[in-house]
Parts: C-alpha cells; sequence; structure tokens
C-alpha cells in the first residue's frame, strides 16, 4: 500500500466563480435558490458580464474534494476532460501546482471547460448555476488502466451519472480498482441527483461502493422517508461506510451496525458553505487512507468542513494539515 497515492477521482472537471448576491437577485434568474442548476453557455456568460466575480478557483465538486486531500498533505489524481481554453489551462495549473496528477491533459476539442457560477448569501446560502461543459464529454475511451491503478481508493461523482458516456466511463473505472484492490468511495452529489437515479444508485451501491458520503436530505431521499432515523436505518442495511453529513448538528458514521456521532466544529462566522460536503469527504477520505480510525477520520472531515465554511470559496485558506 505504502508505494500507492491515495485517491483517483473522476468527475467534472471546472472552475468555481464565486458571485456574492442575495435572495431577490438569484430570484430574477428563475433558478433553483439554495441548488445546483443545470445552465448553458449562454446564461454562463451572461451571468459573468451582469455581476462582479468575487474569486475564481479550480473546483467542481470532485476538484474541492480532491483539493482538500493535498491541503492535508495527501495526492492523487483526477480524471477529468477539459478543453485547451482560458479556464481549462488555469485548471490544470491549479491542479499541477498543488501536486495533483491530471493524466487527461486538454482532451475536449470544441467544447468549452465547465465553469460553476456560485450566488453565496450573507448567511452562507449558495446557489450553483453549473455550465457543465467539456466535463460531461468524459468517455470509457477516456479511462486508461495506467492512469487509475496504484490509487488507495477510487472517488466517483455523483454528478457526471447523468451522462450515459460518464457512466460508461465510471463503470470502466469500478473494474479497473476492484482488480486492483481499491475501495470504492461515492458521493451522492445532490438531492436532484438522487431523484433523477435512485435505482441505478442503489444498484451500483449495493454491487461495488465501499465508503458513502450523503447529507441528511440525500440518505433520506435514498430511503424514500421524511425520517432521518429510517434513512439511518437504510444506510445500517448496506453494510458499508456511510459518512452522512447533517450541516451545524455535526455528521454521522455509519460502518455496519456501529455508529460513531462527530461533532461540527464551532465556526464564529459561517461565509459560504460552497464545499462543506467536498472538503468533508476530503478530511475523511484522507484519514482513511492513512489507515485512521472511524472518529478519528470524521474528525478531519469535520475540522475540513469548518475551515471551508469561515470564508469565500471552496479551498482552504491555511494547510489543512496545520489543523490536525
Amino acid at each position: 500500500m505504502s508505494d500507492k497515492l491515495d485517491v483517483v477521482g473522476i468527475g467534472n472537471a471546472m472552475v468555481d466563480a464565486i458571485i456574492p448576491s442575495n435572495q431577490s437577485e438569484i430570484e430574477k434568474h428563475e433558478i433553483n435558490r439554495d441548488s445546483m442548476n443545470l445552465i448553458d453557455e449562454n446564461l454562463k456568460n451572461n451571468l459573468h458580464e451582469s455581476y462582479s466575480i468575487r474569486e475564481m478557483a479550480g473546483g467542481g465538486s470532485l476538484g474541492n474534494s480532491m483539493f482538500g486531500i493535498t491541503s492535508f498533505g495527501g495526492n492523487g489524481s483526477f480524471i477529468g476532460k477539459i478543453k485547451n481554453d482560458e479556464i481549462g489551462v488555469y485548471l490544470q495549473k491549479d491542479m499541477i501546482r498543488e501536486g495533483l496528477k491530471f493524466p487527461l491533459g486538454f482532451t475536449s476539442p470544441d467544447i468549452s471547460t465547465g465553469c460553476c457560477t456560485i450566488f453565496v448569501e450573507e448567511d452562507g446560502t449558495r446557489t450553483m448555476c453549473t455550465f457543465l461543459g467539456a466535463g460531461t464529454l468524459i468517455g470509457p475511451e477516456d479511462i486508461k488502466e495506467d492512469d487509475i491503478k496504484n490509487h488507495k481508493i477510487a472517488y466517483l461523482e455523483g454528478y457526471l451519472w447523468d451522462n450515459e458516456n460518464a457512466k460508461k466511463a465510471m463503470k470502466k473505472m469500478v473494474d479497473i480498482c476492484k482488480a486492483d484492490n481499491q475501495k470504492i468511495a461515492f458521493t451522492l452529489s445532490d438531492l436532484f441527483c438522487v431523484d433523477r437515479h435512485r435505482d441505478s444508485f442503489k444498484e451500483l451501491i449495493t454491487e461495488n461502493v465501499d465508503i458513502l458520503f450523503a447529507n441528511e436530505d440525500e440518505i433520506k431521499a435514498m430511503a424514500q422517508t421524511e425520517s432521518f432515523e429510517e434513512g439511518l436505518e437504510y444506510a445500517k442495511s448496506l453494510n458499508i461506510i456511510s459518512a452522512i453529513t447533517k450541516g451545524s448538528s455535526g455528521s454521522v458514521i455509519v460502518s455496519g451496525n456501529d455508529i460513531t456521532e462527530v461533532a461540527a466544529k464551532k465556526v464564529e462566522k459561517v461565509v459560504d458553505t460552497t464545499g462543506a460536503g467536498d472538503l468533508f469527504a476530503a478530511g475523511f477520505l484522507f484519514g482513511y487512507s492513512k489507515g485512521k480510525a472511524m472518529d478519528e477520520c470524521g474528525n478531519y472531515a469535520s475540522i475540513a468542513a469548518a475551515e471551508i465554511i469561515s470564508h469565500y470559496g471552496a479551498r482552504p485558506l491555511v494547510k489543512l494539515s496545520s489543523l490536525i
């Protein structure tokens, strides 16, 4: 295990653009507040022309997690698709600078690199407007065994499940990873993702997943219940590790029938909740890759989530390794 990299992740490669905003501005655009909205390139361009971008950073859900892992001192590879355009060049440089491998390089000939425009309100509520761009083009032909092998954990992003070709790419990656004795981690990504793909998510989880990430709404949606306790029972029934976040109430780690409750770290002021779940996953996966017990993995996860919600953007302002 010692010569293996920590995590290989597959997800939508994109840049996050943060815009401070308020509810009335968001409602002007008829988008779902406090959620993820898929938009086209025209609306993305319009939003960027209409508002002042506070900050840009390499991101996307999986990207946030991978950057979090490197901030803890971990390492790994990002499997994603970008174009040789301004945002794509920025993203590749960002990843390499942070110590991530990005083996695919520029493989999109026409479609622009993805960008997630994030409106952040004063109380930290975030509304994401996502132009997926080149990220959706990833397919099985992009999955090369040499890029995937020799990692401890494979991490799959639920958002990618919307695209049939990307789904095939993920399944091919899972086969390579299982043959390489890697643990398979999966994030449900979003409540609307669960509603769209519940049955196929259940099949994937039952057959392949070792570590599941969800928030309380997502786990309830998987169990098709309004009760968190019933959601917890569903998680137990999977007989895998389920890490379930509950916002300011902390998190619950389910491992078989064992339940570990992890308190949320205190934050002076919640500035921006963008990436909180992604950084939670980063802390957990880093701890797990280092052989830590469930409570310590949960503790790392809480530390990362607390750091990220204390400021704008989904990238740590301090090295997470200095906080543990």
